[in-house]
């Protein structure tokens, strides 16, 4: 049968769960065909995979995928974003390709930088009263 993959969809949210996304460099995003400018190409990595994969038949654990590194296209430009920063992806839709459908183009709205949670404060001992 032929275009079968034009039918299948990919869960992006669902594959994105349990993961942390750091980023490394943006470019410009060009059409492959015409080198006409599309927007930016941000590179990430996955730094952190807490994704409870199935194991093999064999009970032997699934490779994470952790340290994987993938591209994601933005139409438009992303605001600044500091080399080794924590980002998430806004919208984001995907594609699995390849001869083995080991290959992921990822495209979002945008790419933007995680702020990290505030920390409590420590608890502060009253000072000892002198006398």
């Amino acid at each position: 049968m032929n275009n079968l993959y034009l039918f299948m969809k990919f869960d992006i949210n669902s594959f994105l769960e349990g993961k942390t996304l750091q980023f490394i460099e943006s470019g410009p995003w060009n059409d492959f065909d015409t080198g006409k400018p599309l927007g930016t190409r941000v590179d990430v990595v996955i730094t952190e995979d807490a994704t409870p994969y199935k194991p093999l038949k064999d009970g032997t654990p699934r490779r994470s995928n952790r340290f994987e590194k993938f591209s994601v296209k933005v139409r438009g430009t992303v605001g600044p974003i500091a080399p080794d920063e924590v980002v998430e992806l806004v919208n984001p839709s995907a594609k699995v390709w390849g001869d083995r459908q080991n290959q992921l183009s990822v495209e979002a709205d945008d790419v933007r930088a995680v702020i990290p949670a505030a920390q409590p404060k420590a608890a502060t001992k009253p000072p000892m009263p002198r006398g």
